[in-house]
């Protein structure tokens, strides 16, 4: 099970969900899915084109969450059991543009 260790960007991304309990349950439950199964099908996970070591996983049709593993395998795979740095939680368009 992977170790998930927050940005100060993505802590100050999701201050701003503060006032929206219903994206901050979608939030909640996406992140529980990565530390338990980064590979669930439910994530959406997604490498980002323009950040080769950064992949993003869907909060909902709106807002995805950027991160980076933060160990590899020899094969040159993401080991998905190792940490996991998140980087951004913001709307689709905005995170492809920035990742971090």
């Amino acid at each position: 099970m992977p170790n998930l260790i927050p940005s100060k960007k993505f802590l100050h991304d999701i201050d701003g969900f503060q006032s929206d309990m219903p994206l901050r349950k979608k939030l909640a439950k996406a992140l529980t899915s990565l530390e338990s199964n980064p590979l669930h099908p439910g994530l959406n996970l997604e490498r980002i084109i323009n950040d080769p070591s950064a992949w993003s996983i869907r909060i909902d049709r709106r807002y995805r969450i950027a991160f980076e593993p933060r160990q590899y395998l020899s094969s040159g795979n993401p080991d998905w059991t190792g940490d996991i740095l998140l980087l951004r939680c913001l709307d689709h368009d905005d995170l492809y543009k920035s990742p971090r």
